[in-house]
């Protein structure tokens, strides 16, 4: 990380870079199996395992090109699996749960909205591309109930804000536009090597892998830089 990258605009991922989504998904998920396992009498680390084995089929296996982060179909799927004969208001209540306690129970570091400070300090564009929640306006509620989000000068919901998610560079492009940055001079942070990397790089940009809440996927392309914590980013932009 030796050479300083330069970029006029910044363009920040959300979930698992700004803020730690992950931990907040385990501790969702952790509710969902004690009210499943008291409602069933079922063994809680029988149900875990259960539950993530759902999410792999219908989230993590699902070509990234068709992947929807829909938890409600990961419910369904465990249901299914099970046999546990829920039916779909207790479905939608699991699913309700599990929004309520992700919007609610969000952690990220002070140093998050510290270097977005100082990136504005220095004259950069800030931007924030994120996917849907699947939920129409639920990424919204989420986004507005942090304070550090009003620091961006653009934000765009892909799936919502554009008809593509981030299974392609358009919404790279797009907020790009809406921040006046060429896109070689647009410098892409996200923790996903497939959703961000790659789609930085295929639109021209560069790209910086985080890995502070989850290790790297795989990707294509290189990023252009790996840190661990955001404020080593001070470190290495021009």
């Amino acid at each position: 990380m030796s050479e300083k990258i330069k970029a006029k605009a910044l363009i920040f991922d959300f979930d698992n870079t700004l803020v730690d989504t992950h931990s907040a998904i385990s501790g969702a998920y952790s509710k969902i199996v004690e009210l499943t396992s008291l409602n069933f009498g079922m063994d809680s680390g029988y149900l875990m395992q259960q539950l993530l084995k759902a999410q792999k089929e219908v989230i993590d296996d699902v070509p990234l090109v068709l992947r929807q982060y829909d938890r409600r179909a990961v419910i369904k799927k465990m249901n299914e699996n099970l046999s546990l004969n829920m039916d779909e208001r207790q479905i939608d209540e699991l699913a309700q749960i599990f929004y309520d306690f992700i919007t609610e129970k969000i952690n990220y570091s002070s140093d998050t909205e510290e270097v977005l400070k100082a990136l504005k300090s220095m004259g950069k564009k800030l931007g924030l591309l994120t996917d849907t929640d699947v939920r129409p306006g639920l990424k919204k509620r989420r986004l507005n109930s942090l304070g550090f989000t009003n620091l961006f000068d653009a934000v765009l919901i892909a799936g919502e804000d554009t008809p593509q998610r981030k299974n392609s560079s358009i919404p790279f492009i797009e907020l790009a536009r809406l921040l006046n940055s060429e896109p070689e001079s647009t410098l892409v942070v996200g923790d996903r090597m497939d959703a961000d990397i790659d789609n930085a790089k295929e639109a021209g940009m560069k790209a910086v892998l985080i890995d502070k809440y989850l290790p790297p996927n795989a990707g294509i392309h290189e990023p252009d830089a790996i840190i661990h914590e955001l404020k080593q980013l001070l470190e290495i932009i021009d």
